[in-house]
């Protein structure tokens, strides 16, 4: 081959490889990346499988409405429906979804949502106002900076320290029994229900008792030591410090011996498969006798450091201890299990080891597709009402949900973005099937499974708590625009606390049914909440809209927009019009009526 041809030959070659590179560029980006339509036809296809046809496309108003809820966590005000409304370009659906996605407003919803989901019934009475807000503001500036969904799961089931210092912590300081802790990390995190397991083999799946505790062990070595009083603190830091030399030997004693000597596994245990891994421990002579938990060093120096600030506030501190084991009982009979996997291998029981950290490593890394499913699943729910697996937090083997393969592409797709949220969430809101009306037709009026339109859904206590808040007018121009950040958010807690409280059963259930609750709507008809917003007081809406213009069909209209985020027609300017229009009543009674009219309480 002569020197041309070979030029020829080598330039042949490197324009296949870039070839190559190219195709395989545009594969990674274009075939294997899903679009807002490639999800509409995959559930098109349910819908021409089960003969639905589909409702009609919802109207700006309803629109607007429903994605200020979903995405901020309350209605829009008057002045931002008017302004979408009077928008005329083709793509303002989609500028709004990135405007909200964008807005803090996003964060600081999800923020809450979140807490709601971490915390039950009974330990939300718990959290204070103060520990609440600077929690939600850590999770608000997380979710606003738009941090992967990973990096949020890993620091909440990891967390230690000082909650005032490392906000997550606050998470962990919940439970109060390993088994709490296990339970309530795998249901949130990967959909798992295998608290069934902790008193007998799980009736639907293959967990059995050794594997609830197995993940169970994972947290046995959690300990929480609350700082509510500083005498009480100092007390507790002035004991510590007296026995520090003794605390150290002991937690040089058991390095030293890497286990737990008197929680040694017995033969039983160790021929099982999944301990075959694991070592059997040389019984070491251990002082403690397996009674008293060894704080790590740092846990001890924070401490001491803490106590040194003279500006004391409550905390709650969150440590693991160096030594330890899960013991449970069976047909009378104490039995030690070590740190399992769900479905994998044991973990060693050497002192020292950060074992919440390599359970969050696992979940996040290992088990990470289906922490994507268990999130897109919950929020798919979040969007649509019902998600494609029902309950949200109970996937097993025998229900694949109503469309596994988009709940799979969905996973892949978070994983793919390096668990993205707001990219995964930009994807749902701009599908046809998310802007679908409420409005049912005679082929899909029952449908719950296949989302062929909308679904009426009763406000949560935050879209509600909030909604209040914006149809108030306090917050912009009102009474309240006076008021610090801080007095702000107490505001706001008990308000929210006040739904919560409200809308929840002891077992953190929210209420599916608003309207099916006497106690609810006689929260809304008689609250001083919606009296201060329906009557006209300084600084609330029906204040500004009295003293802003004398037309009745103006205030009418303005009422309408603030409260339902719409119009109104024209039987209803005939019938809240026909009165005394000059009378403040009229207008007080008609904002009095729309708050408490389905129209409001419902995300349509």
């Amino acid at each position: 081959m002569n020197n041309r041809n070979k030029f020829v030959f080598l330039g042949y070659l490197t324009l296949l490889a870039v070839l190559s590179l190219v195709l395989a560029l545009n594969a990674d980006s274009g075939e294997s990346r899903l679009s807002s339509g490639d999800i509409d036809r995959m559930i098109m296809s349910k819908w021409s499988e089960n003969k639905l046809e589909p409702s009609a496309k919802s109207s700006d108003e309803d629109f607007l409405r429903r994605l200020f809820l979903d995405v901020s966590g309350r209605t829009p005000n008057a002045e931002e429906v008017k302004s979408f409304l009077n928008d005329n370009s083709k793509d303002k659906r989609g500028k709004k979804i990135d405007e909200l996605l964008s807005g803090e407003e996003y964060g600081k919803y999800m923020a809450d949502k979140w807490m709601q989901i971490l915390f039950s019934y009974d330990a939300k009475r718990k959290v204070q106002a103060p520990a609440y807000n600077l929690v939600k503001e850590e999770f608000s500036e997380a979710f606003n900076q738009n941090r992967p969904y990973t990096e949020f799961a890993f620091k909440l089931i990891s967390a230690q320290g000082f909650v005032t210092s490392n906000p997550y912590a606050l998470y962990m300081g919940r439970f109060e029994t390993p088994e709490d802790a296990a339970g309530n990390v795998m249901k949130i995190f990967t959909g798992r229900q295998i608290q069934c397991a902790q008193c007998h083999k799980h009736p639907y799946e293959k967990i059995t008792q050794e594997d609830f505790y197995g993940v169970a062990s994972f947290f046995a070595r959690r300990k929480v030591l609350p700082l509510l009083k500083k005498d009480q603190a100092q007390k507790i830091t002035n004991t510590i410090s007296r026995m520090e030399k003794q605390i150290t030997k002991a937690r040089d004693n058991e390095m030293d011996a890497n286990t737990d000597g008197s929680n040694d596994m017995n033969e039983e245990m160790m021929k099982k498969d999944e301990h075959k891994n694991v070592k059997k421990q040389k019984k070491v002579k251990n002082k403690n006798n397996g009674q008293r938990y060894i704080p790590p060093q740092w846990a001890i120096d924070s401490l001491k450091a803490r106590m040194i600030d003279s500006a004391f506030k409550p905390d709650l501190l969150v440590w693991d201890a160096v030594n330890g084991q899960m013991t449970f009982e069976v047909k009378g009979e104490k039995r030690t299990v070590y740190p399992k996997y769900l479905g994998g291998a044991s973990v060693s029981s050497d002192a020292g080891i950060d074992r919440r950290s390599l359970l969050a490593e696992n979940i996040t890394v290992t088990e990470s597709k289906q922490l994507a499913k268990a999130f897109v699943n919950r929020f798919w729910k979040h969007f649509f009402g019902y998600g494609f697996v029902n309950p949200v937090d109970d996937f097993t083997s025998n229900d694949p949900g109503t469309n596994p393969e988009l709940l799979e592409k969905l996973a892949d797709e978070f994983i793919t973005s390096n668990f993205d949220i707001k990219s995964l969430f930009r994807l749902i809101l701009n599908t046809e099937v998310y802007q679908l009306s409420s409005t049912p037709n005679i082929t899909n009026k029952d449908d719950h499974q296949y989302f062929s339109r909308a679904v009426l859904r009763p406000m949560d206590p935050i879209q509600l708590s909030n909604s209040l808040l914006t149809t108030s007018g306090y917050l912009n121009t009102g009474g309240l625009k006076n008021k610090s950040d801080e007095e702000l958010a107490k505001i706001r807690f008990r308000i929210l606390q006040l739904f919560i409280y409200t809308f929840e059963d002891d077992e953190m259930n929210e209420a599916e049914d608003f309207s099916g609750t006497i106690t609810q709507a006689l929260l809304m008809m008689n609250s001083d909440i919606t009296e201060k917003i329906s009557e006209k007081k300084a600084g609330n809406f029906i204040a500004q809209v009295i003293n802003k213009t004398k037309d009745s069909e103006e205030r009418l209209e303005l009422i309408f927009l603030n409260t339902l985020g719409r119009y109104p027609g024209d039987g209803e300017k005939n019938k809240y019009l026909s009165g005394n229009t000059d009378s403040e009543d009229t207008y007080e009674n008609i904002q009095w009526a729309l708050l408490n009219s389905s129209e409001f309480i419902f995300n349509h």
